[in-house]
Parts: structure tokens; C-alpha cells; sequence
């Protein structure tokens, strides 16, 4: 099958898209990378969107990573034509936006790194698509090309954006981890401000805070944070919705860093709970801390097993096999905790 991929290739090498795309090429199928960005640069949107209709027509399959910038003309002109069309989406808005109520009506599958009710509610916004839950998978070749020292010469990190809208639990829990002097940031997540607040201090410290060489890590430098650390922190920015976290969980895991995260529904049938070890509360995040802290290896232990279902089970060759699987029948055995919603 021939795979027209519309999304960000010229990234690092934990794009979502690069590790996605491997997945199919590994699967024996070959990709056409359709990379937006260059391409509308390049050319601007009117005729990059030309170009990329001739290209699609002459493929089984056209898969959308990042949609926001493509017109709905476009696609529809592609469903039109008669080629599939499938979307992925790893990140999480509530209510849906409007780029994506627009788009699913002309999507035939579309997959997500949320289950349960807000699978549904972004599911009902196509109606005649199949929808299904995935994880964010792992390129398992990462590990042995970026080896790590056997140091961890930092005690406890967490790697994230400053987002306003993310829900109390995150907040709280960055604010915590704040009065800490064992903990690195890296991201500006320490520098997360309310929503909307403008004041001449937050000014400041938003000013302050861009100076600030953790500020914004990426490809190598972010997969050094993760290993330089003996505890890597979890925290989505929300924690009610099933079976959905941030790609740093992947990261963390792929790496080989124990991982410790707040819980989130569903996590547990993700993985085991020797391989990722979870909090829901401040005080039980300083009892985990202050145990693994100190317990090296067993520690390192549950992080190898973490590291083991990542590379091993959740890697992108399974993964991308379990859309194509979905793709061609609507439905899959691929994994215990497959959710495909059917029109």
C-alpha cells in the first residue's frame, strides 16, 4: 500500500509523525512524507494544497498527522477521489475545536490517544467514521542510538509546557514540586501562570522566565533531561479522562527512566503496577518520592520492565500494525484493551 503521510517530518526523532511513519515502513508499506510546513513555506497554502491533491490521488491511503492548517476543501476534494483517509490525534482540547469538527465528517478512521467518553464526543463529531484509542508508540531503535551514561546526575525532573488551561491536579502538583530543591524543570512548566492573568508581576516573570536555558528542550537535548534523571514526573494537563497521558510517558519509557506519574483511568491496564508506579495526591507523591529516592535498585528494576513494555509491546511496528489491522476489517486483536468505536 502506498502511504501519503501530511504531517511534520523536518522534526526531531520523536516527532510523532517520523516514529508513526517507521511504523508503516516497517509494516512493508511505502510512505510519501507530505511535510506542511516546508512545503507551504515553500510554495504558500494555495498551491502546496494543489499539490498535495495530485499526489493523493495516486495513493490507497492519505494519513494526517498535524490537520490544523489543512482545508477542508482539500480533503474533501481527496474523500471525494475515492482514497482513504485516516487522522491521528495526540493531544487532548476540550470542547473539540473546530478545526477538528470540520475535518472528521471527511475522515473514513480516525485514531486517538483517549478512550472512554471523549473518544465518543470526538467520534459523533464525523459519525461515518470508525474511531479507536491508541497509545503513543516507541521507536525501539532510539535506545541504542542515543546510549546514555550509566551517571543520573539529577535527582528528580519533569519536562513540560506552561499551560494555563491545564486542570488543578497539574497545577498543584508543579507547585509542589517548586518547594522542592532536588527537582529540574525543563520546558517553563514552573513558569505556568493563570490563565488570562496579565498583571506587571506575571509580565515580569513570563520575561524572566524566557532567559532561562531549561526553558525549551528539544530532540537530543530532551533525551539527555530524561536519561541524566533517576525520576522522571508525570502529569497530563488533565487526569480524569481514560487511558489518555502525554507522549512522556512513551519518552521516559523508551529511555529507560523510572516513571513516576499521577494516575489517570485506565492506566493499569496499560502496564502492570511494577512497571509504573502512580500518585493521586501530594502526600503520596512525597512518600514515593522519598522510597525511590533512596531504593536504587529496586528503582532501576521497575524501570527496566517499564522500559521493556514500552520497546517491546508498545513499539511502532505493533502499533501502526493495529491501525492497518483496523484500517482494512474495522477492528483488531491486537492488544487486550483495543476500544474501536463504529458508525
Amino acid at each position: 500500500m502506498n502511504i501519503l503521510h501530511y504531517g511534520i517530518f523536518n522534526d526531531h526523532q520523536l516527532g510523532g509523525d517520523i516514529i508513526l511513519a517507521k511504523g508503516f515502513t516497517q509494516n512493508g508499506h511505502v510512505v510519501i512524507p507530505f511535510d506542511f510546513k516546508t512545503h507551504y513555506k515553500k510554495l504558500g497554502v494555495e498551491k502546496s494544497e494543489d499539490q498535495l491533491l495530485e499526489q493523493a490521488r495516486k495513493v490507497d491511503l492519505v494519513f494526517i498527522g498535524k490537520g490544523e492548517k489543512l482545508s477542508v476543501e482539500t480533503l474533501k476534494k481527496i474523500k471525494q477521489s475515492g482514497v482513504h483517509t485516516a487522522l491521528w490525534y495526540g493531544d487532548i482540547r476540550i470542547p473539540v475545536p473546530e478545526w477538528m469538527k470540520q475535518l472528521l465528517p471527511n475522515i473514513d478512521h480516525f485514531f486517538m490517544t483517549s478512550a472512554g467518553e471523549t473518544l465518543k464526543n470526538y467520534h459523533i463529531q464525523g459519525m461515518a467514521n470508525y474511531s479507536s484509542y491508541f497509545l503513543n508508540p516507541s521507536d525501539s531503535d532510539l535506545p541504542t542510538q542515543n546510549p546514555s551514561s550509566s551517571s543520573k546526575e539529577k535527582e528528580i525532573i519533569f519536562t513540560g509546557s506552561a499551560y494555563g488551561f491545564a486542570g488543578s491536579e497539574r497545577l498543584e502538583t508543579i507547585n509542589y514540586l517548586k518547594t522542592r530543591n532536588d527537582v529540574t524543570f525543563f520546558g517553563g512548566a514552573d513558569n505556568t501562570v493563570v490563565k488570562n492573568n496579565n498583571s506587571v508581576l506575571q509580565k515580569i516573570k513570563r520575561e524572566i522566565a524566557r532567559l532561562n536555558p531549561n526553558r525549551k528542550v528539544r530532540g537530543e537535548q530532551y533525551i539527555k533531561a530524561i536519561q541524566s534523571a533517576k525520576i522522571g514526573i508525570g502529569l497530563n494537563a488533565f487526569h480524569n479522562i481514560d487511558k489518555y497521558t502525554s507522549d512522556r510517558l512513551t519518552h521516559y519509557g523508551t529511555f529507560g527512566t523510572f516513571f513516576l506519574t499521577h494516575y489517570f483511568p485506565g492506566l493499569y491496564q496499560l502496564f502492570e503496577n511494577d512497571e509504573v508506579i502512580s500518585f493521586n495526591s501530594i502526600e503520596t507523591l512525597k512518600i514515593e518520592l522519598h522510597k525511590y529516592l533512596h531504593e536504587e535498585s529496586l528503582r532501576e528494576s521497575i524501570a527496566r520492565k517499564f522500559q521493556s513494555r514500552i520497546l517491546n509491546e508498545y513499539n511502532t511496528k505493533k502499533m501502526t500494525y493495529m491501525m492497518l489491522e483496523i484500517m482494512a476489517t474495522n477492528q483488531s486483536t491486537q492488544y487486550p484493551w483495543i476500544e474501536i468505536l463504529k458508525r
